[in-house]
């Protein structure tokens, strides 16, 4: 299945789609950069962000490093092929 979401176009534009994985789920995004709660927001639309809400994500680059992404940290440039695990948990 392919999703093609666009949470917001600020972060830039590539012209042509390409694909990405969050939670084994292909999406096709035209951003350059997509920040910790975008990535959420694709991962989740119902997402609610608060103190009650635990958010987890992590990404792996087929050509480059693996890492882990924080709330209000700089966007990451988003690359073909990237790989995004995000996860969710209720705090109560």
């Amino acid at each position: 299945m392919n999703n093609q979401r666009d949470p917001s176009n600020k972060s830039g534009d590539h012209g042509q789609p390409f694909e990405i994985i969050i939670n084994a789920e292909k999406f096709e995004v035209l951003q350059k950069e997509l920040s910790f709660r975008e990535l959420c927001l694709l991962a989740y639309p119902d997402a609610v962000f608060g103190d009650n809400w635990a958010w987890t994500v992590t990404y792996a680059d087929p050509h480059g490093p693996e890492g882990s992404l924080v709330d209000n940290a700089p966007p990451i440039k988003i690359k073909k092929g990237m790989v995004f695990n995000v996860g969710r948990s209720d705090k109560s």
